[in-house]
């Protein structure tokens, strides 16, 4: 990377001087307890990442900020906490690649990124972070999975599971992008394993009605509501036979389309279908060696290669066949893996002539294909062809007492008739399934959970349904995470804490008799599913550093580095610390929920999910008075480097600590946001950083000159200004940065540096504009302007106090035409005409001549030649 020269604008001092100032006045503190309009504008929880923070992470924070500092401008009192969602794969993966243990690797990149997020210069109230390592925070999380526990929405069970070997752990179905684990990259393999899991599908239906009305970008909201994915159909039985039409049982199959069932052909399960074990010991020896070898490669595969669009069809037949009651057909019953347990029943009837998948497997096995629903176009030619199966709307054909109906009608008659008979049954399903907790890692809250075999023997337990286990009580919480040396995940599916028996060897809360504690650690998306509800009621300051746990194989050490701390709200007290909830009732009231949260699109289905389920329950058990945790959601885009996605593998990860040290932050924030729209992001290039510092400092110089030349505004300048205001104000409203810093850019090409054609009130007025974007320049400016020095500055002085401008549209609504006067071929005056007079040369150039500012630079000079532009300027030429 090669970086330009420095600009003049000192910025190194300054930024220091500001940030340590804003500190010490404590600008970005609101008091918690005594606001009077509150606005929480939170950033989605960043997780240290293995070098700390890169422009990415800056583009974020820095697009969060300055809505924050807008709001707070417009008279609001702003909260916008900073953490770290410090637990989880992430962070233990980069630790054990650099054999580190990842507690001394959290303290450090704690250290480092905490440094870095100081330098953006961004409103974070540094007096309550959060960092979900800490014991403070995951007794917490701790407690929440209690209370699921408890109300019978944690259980724990036996499933097939996605597994990543090179993460050595499980991961939830959210967590699987194209078969592939979220976080390293590789190919997830599936295991039948017993995991914990939270009851999410229980408020499927809540999480679909509420998206509907979510203020949140619809993009976000159809990928929330294409993962929950409610279809409402029908469960059709089938009776089952062998070749001698001897039945031997039943299968059932969901379908969304039973109005095509004349046309149904054949009958397909997942090769874990309960059924399949049960037919084994009545099909033929070879046919039970074809199914034993194909379920064993299906086991190699995921998910998601499975059941990946045009992918070639496999499969066995059973021998055995299915009856259609409907049409009096034999259809055979076949094992593919492109039929998945997890989604309906696990079993699909197969209509090839009006299913795209369901004809792939037809021609791979050469089923018959039948037409049973007519085009718009009446077409009922043989489907022979892909592109020739009818999926769309139609009316049914050789379809009995359906013959003739629209489809619609044809489902619901369909539906009435197969209940009416008995053959089936209306459903709803949901592709969202049950929120696997459990992982078999180190780095993370110990799941609270003990297990009692002398309990479980006598079907005694916390809860009926589940004999054996009990909570762990509430004050013993939190379960400490013990400092151990073996802390490496295994491939065997057992957690390291599984091999210290002084961590799981427990009294039994129920029998007093020897019990065990539960090993596995909680996923990471547990700890980032509240950690907004606890920002508010956060009262010590943490000197950029926490608590962290050194405790050795049982005993634990809270090593205490808060040597700096003191009460943020002492009025307040700490409450939420000894009661029996982590956040304080009364300050949740006030501040949640959350007015403002900006993050990535990537997390759609994943922590905006788990959030508003966790806010549900919470809401439901009335521990909360709201089921929706963010009012507004904005997605930001994706910076990119030279065209493509920033990785260290391809060495473009881009540090915004060398920006920082030559350009400043202001410069690099102006940038981030000017790159593109900031819902969709842009390429990051050296070059144009660059243009960005010397605006940056055309700003700088700029003051200096309104300070020295004490001057009125022009007439051009102050309409323009109110036309400045207009547009800024409307588009920080709708975070269109790029085109308010585009304003401000035309706005100071205006008042070019050779005409000074500004006054002090409008030049302030200019800086209250630029401050949420250029906070420490905007800064230093103002309080020069208005006489200040850092000994008598206190936060109510401060720019970022300021209210926000507001335009006089009176004076837009009489603006003219700003005419561009120049004296070869430089700007020397802009006048503010009608449009009429601007198209009249006679008219502009006798106007042009009555400006002292022109006639400075003209004189007694021989005019050689007048150029006219009608519209826009008037340039005379005159001997050099």
């Amino acid at each position: 990377m090669k970086l330009m020269k420095q600009t003049h604008f000192p910025h190194k001092d300054i930024e220091t001087k500001w940030q340590s100032l804003w500190d010490a006045v404590k600008l970005n503190q609101p008091v918690i307890t005594e606001v009077k309009k509150p606005f929480y504008n939170l950033m989605m929880f960043p997780y240290p990442s293995a070098e700390g923070l890169h422009v990415g992470n800056m583009y974020a924070f820095t697009g969060s900020d300055i809505y924050g500092r807008f709001k707070r401008m417009e008279g609001h009192d702003v909260f916008e906490p900073i953490g770290l969602d410090g637990f989880g794969i992430h962070s233990e993966n980069y630790a054990l690649r650099i054999g580190r243990h990842p507690m001394d690797h959290a303290e450090i990149t704690q250290k480092n990124y905490y440094e870095q997020l100081h330098k953006i210069g961004a409103m974070f109230d540094w007096s309550r972070t959060v960092e979900t390592y800490d014991t403070d925070y995951y007794r917490w999380t701790q407690w929440l999975f209690v209370q699921m526990f408890r109300r019978g929405l944690a259980y724990r069970s036996k499933a097939e599971v996605n597994w990543c070997p090179s993460c050595k752990t499980v991961l939830a179905d959210e967590q699987v992008i194209d078969g592939k684990c979220e976080r390293c990259g590789n190919t997830v393999e599936n295991r039948l394993l017993e995991q914990w899991f939270f009851r999410i599908t229980a408020y499927a239906e809540k999480l679909l009605e509420n998206t509907f009305s979510l203020d949140w970008s619809e993009k976000v909201k159809t990928a929330q509501k294409n993962w929950i994915g409610k279809k409402e159909g029908i469960n059709i039985s089938y009776k089952v036979f062998d070749v001698k039409n001897t039945t031997i049982g039943e299968i059932a199959c969901f379908t969304t389309r039973p109005d095509t069932n004349f046309g149904a052909t054949f009958v397909v399960i997942a090769p874990d279908h309960p059924f399949v074990s049960q037919i084994m010991e009545v099909i033929k020896k070879d046919q039970r060696i074809a199914i034993t070898k194909y379920i064993a490669e299906t086991k190699r595969k995921s998910d998601t290669d499975r059941n990946a669009e045009g992918r070639k069809k496999t499969g066995v037949f059973t021998g055995l066949y299915c009856f259609n009651e409907l049409n009096n057909t034999r259809m055979p019953l076949y094992i593919s893996d492109f039929v998945l347990l997890s989604f309906g029943t696990g079993a699909v009837v197969g209509v090839p002539g009006h299913d795209l998948r369901d004809f792939e497997f037809a021609k791979e096995f050469d089923l018959p294909i039948r037409r049973v629903v007519k085009g718009p176009d009446g077409d009922m030619s043989p489907i022979t062809r892909q592109e020739q199966v009818q999926e769309d709307e139609g009316s049914m054909v050789d379809s009995g007492f359906l013959s003739g109906m629209d489809i619609h009608d044809a489902i619901a008659a369909m539906m009435d008739y197969l209940e009416k008979k008995g053959w089936g049954k209306r459903v709803t399903t949901y592709h969202l399934r049950d929120w696997l907790i459990s992982r078999q890692r180190y780095w993370g809250p110990p799941i609270p959970m003990i297990r009692c075999e002398t309990c479980g023997a006598q079907n005694k337990g916390e809860r009926q349904d589940m004999p054996g286990w009990w909570t762990v009580p509430d004050d013993q919480l939190p379960v400490i995470l013990p400092r151990i040396r073996d802390y490496k995940p295994g491939d065997d599916g057992i957690a390291p804490l599984a091999k210290h028996k002084e961590f799981y060897e427990v009294t039994c809360p129920g029998c007093r008799g020897k019990a065990k504690r539960e090993t596995d650690v909680s996923d990471t998306f547990l700890d980032s599913s509240w950690y907004f509800l606890r920002y508010p009621s956060v009262n010590l300051m943490v000197d950029g550093r926490n608590s962290m746990i050194e405790a050795e194989a049982g005993t634990s050490r809270v090593e205490n580095q808060t040597s700096n701390i003191q009460p943020q709200n002492p009025a307040s007290s700490i409450q939420h610390l000894t009661s029996n909830l982590p956040w304080d009732p009364a300050i949740t009231k006030k501040w949640l929920p959350v007015d403002m949260y900006t993050g990535g699109a990537e997390h759609s289905v994943l922590h905006l999910m788990y959030s508003r389920f966790v806010t549900m329950a919470l809401h439901d058990w009335g521990y909360v008075d709201f089921d929706e945790p963010f009012a507004k959601f904005y997605a930001h885009g994706l910076v990119i480097k030279d065209g493509v996605k920033m990785s260290k593998s391809k060495g473009n990860v881009v540090n915004p600590d060398d920006y920082i040290a030559l350009y400043g932050a202001d410069a690099l924030r102006l940038y981030l946001m000017f790159m593109g729209p900031f819902d969709q992001g842009g390429d990051f290039r050296d070059s144009a950083m660059e243009g960005m510092s010397r605006w940056v400092g055309r700003i700088w110089r700029l003051g200096s000159q309104v300070e020295k030349k004490k001057i009125d505004s022009s007439d051009t300048v102050k309409s323009s200004l109110q036309k400045l205001i207009k547009n800024v104000s409307d588009d920080l409203e709708k975070r269109r940065y790029n085109t308010a810093i585009a304003h401000m850019m035309e706005f100071t090409n205006l008042v070019a540096d050779e005409t000074g054609a500004i006054g002090k009130a409008d030049f302030l007025i200019f800086l209250l504009l630029l401050a949420p974007f250029a906070p420490h320049v905007a800064e230093e400016l103002y309080q020069r302007f208005k006489g200040r020095t850092a000994d008598d500055f206190t936060a109510n002085d401060s720019v970022h106090k300021q209210p926000w401008p507001v335009c006089d549209e009176s004076a837009i609504a009489v603006e003219g035409v700003a005419f561009v006067v120049q004296v070869n071929g430089k700007v020397r005056d802009t006048l503010s005409v009608s449009a009429a007079q601007s198209k009249n040369q006679k008219e502009m150039e006798s106007q042009s001549r009555a400006s002292q500012r022109v006639n400075n630079h003209i004189g007694d000079k021989k005019i050689m030649k007048i150029i006219f532009v009608p519209g826009k300027l008037l340039n005379f030429v005159v001997p050099v």
